[in-house]
């Protein structure tokens, strides 16, 4: 009985330190069933798909590949316990930039416009201007439309004066490139913003001392979009003040009679993670200063001296974003709205954090390329857990089906609108996919299935093939000849199909046809 005692202090503890306390809130308002669902799109950054507690408990047993992070996640937990979790999203190219190219446009790379990171020296690599996209999809279809945090799709040009002001033109004052970060720029408005209409971008990753651009100037003390405001503030949590904010609408940000379409896209847990005020202190103090190296880097394949100085900040940084994402979703239920509200969770990419002595993304492992991904709207969406092998550019059609707004999807985009598969309406005769694309850096593809990573270079080459059903940490390198030769050819056929689905290149050349089955 005592122990059960302390257990039940503590979950009182880590409840109100997350802002729960469901019996102080008031009862939600009626809200008419035809009612299109408000969405918030919420987006970590670097955030590995094992970093969420809810792995760990009785249910979700055995649902993971490998083991979970030991990490707190009460938010999610609960996200996740009246949604619908997907065990095997992956960030096809997992990159910052490409990942949000995907993400607006329901495209690939090659046809996005973002190839790679967007940075001072790749003024071609940004996102089109002439394709549709999610936010412009929402607005047309009568939503509001915000951003709160990263834009990181726009191409980067000297069109700053030295303080960072926008000036639009490379002619002085202007000429200069943005001195925060060589990887971001200031969005102005226009058709770059993507139909969003409420502004709150961050620039860069200083996580304690943010840069933002918007047009809300009641929210930066009079300072105009194009000029940096400097919020002195966390980011996580001065973007959820400022997001909380807008959903009450105390300053009429938006149009009341309208639903509401929000894209927050937070720095965290992204690095720097080496210094306690990239983090919350009570949070790293309570929950990762004391467990042993061997507790939270549990991996079997971390080389631990390349991640000992980092991942105690890494895996608090994550728990203040669950946190931060607390205090949102109390809010709706506060409003009277988080019945119909579509709320999905996932992030652009992972982190290595050491696992095959490798820090931070970009490469085919899972540990990279293994993403979050939650979609809750209840009373419509049935929780469970779904092994559906979804890419990001399904993220658009998906989202915008689960929203209603199926027929407003273009019919140009790559990825699939799984929404009635997810709703259970009409999938009779519904065929699940049998791989993930990967389209990695300096021209790496392959792809991913339930049990194989399968990947070649430029040059076409192998340079991975894991079991990841034998090998959960993939660290035995396998050749084609160790695996049977139906599903060598489904690897090779698969490859080829989503190379044709894309209109790749090497489709259009039949590169590489030794490694690669092109369809007739």
């Amino acid at each position: 009985m005592k122990n059960i005692g302390i257990q039940l202090i503590v979950v009182v503890f880590v409840m109100n330190l997350f802002g729960y306390n469901k019996a102080a809130t008031p009862p939600p308002d009626e809200v008419p069933e035809s009612a299109p669902p408000n969405v918030i799109v919420i987006v970590a950054d670097q955030m590995r798909r094992s970093a969420m507690s809810f792995w760990n408990t009785s249910e979700y047993q055995g649902m993971l590949n490998g083991v979970s992070d030991p990490v707190v996640t009460p938010t999610l937990d609960e996200l996740a316990n009246q949604g619908v979790v997907f065990n095997q999203a992956i960030a096809n190219f997992p990159l910052c930039s490409p990942f949000r190219g995907m993400l607006m446009s329901g495209m690939y790379p090659n046809n996005n416009g973002v190839n790679n990171n967007t940075r001072n020296d790749r003024p071609m690599t940004g996102l089109k201007l002439d394709i549709d996209t999610l936010t412009e999809v929402f607005k047309e279809s009568g939503y509001n439309t915000a951003l709160f945090g990263k834009g990181h799709w726009h191409n980067n040009l000297p069109l700053f004066d030295e303080a960072g002001v926008y000036q639009g033109t490379t002619e002085a004052p202007g000429g200069h490139f943005l001195a925060i970060t060589d990887y971001d720029t200031y969005i102005p408005p226009g058709e770059a913003r993507q139909g969003i209409e409420y502004w709150y971008q961050s620039i860069g990753h200083v996580h304690n001392h943010p840069v933002v651009y918007s047009n809300d100037s009641d929210v930066t003390g009079g300072i105009k979009d194009g000029t940096p405001y400097y919020p002195k503030q966390y980011s996580a949590v001065n973007q959820a003040d400022v997001l909380i904010d807008y959903i009450k609408n105390s300053r009429g940000q938006r149009d009341s009679t309208k639903p509401f379409s929000l894209l927050w896209t937070m720095d965290p847990p992204h690095n720097p993670y080496e210094d306690i005020t990239d983090t919350d202190e009570e949070i790293f103090n309570q929950f990762y200063k004391t467990p042993t190296i061997q507790e939270l880097l549990n991996r079997p394949n971390v080389g631990v001296d390349k991640a000992k100085k980092y991942y105690r900040i890494y895996f608090s940084m994550i728990t203040l974003i669950d946190r931060e994402i607390g205090r949102v979703m109390k809010v709706l239920e506060q409003e009277g709205i988080a019945e119909n509200t579509l709320v999905v969770f996932t992030a652009d990419h992972g982190e290595m954090m050491g696992s095959h002595s490798l820090m931070a993304k970009n490469t085919y492992y899972e540990e990279s390329l293994g993403i979050p991904l939650i979609m809750s709207l209840p009373n419509k969406l049935q929780h469970r857990v779904d092994d559906l092998l979804i890419n990001v550019p399904d993220f658009m059609p998906t989202i915008l089906g689960l929203a209603g707004l199926k027929e407003q999807i273009p019919n140009n985009l790559d990825g699939s609108n799984f929404a009635d598969y997810l709703l259970k309406v009409n999938d009779i005769g519904f065929s699940k996919p049998k791989s993930n694309l990967y389209y990695g850096r300096d021209s790496q593809l392959g792809v991913r299935t339930d049990k194989y990573t399968f990947a070649i270079d430029k040059n076409g080459e192998l340079i991975a093939l894991f079991d990841n059903k034998a090998d959960p940490y993939q660290q035995t390198s396998l050749a084609f000849e160790d695996i049977p030769i139906k599903k060598r050819a489904l690897l090779k056929s698969e490859l080829g199909s989503w190379l044709k689905k894309i209109g790749h290149d090497y489709y259009k050349q039949r590169k590489y046809a030794q490694v690669i089955s092109y369809p007739d």
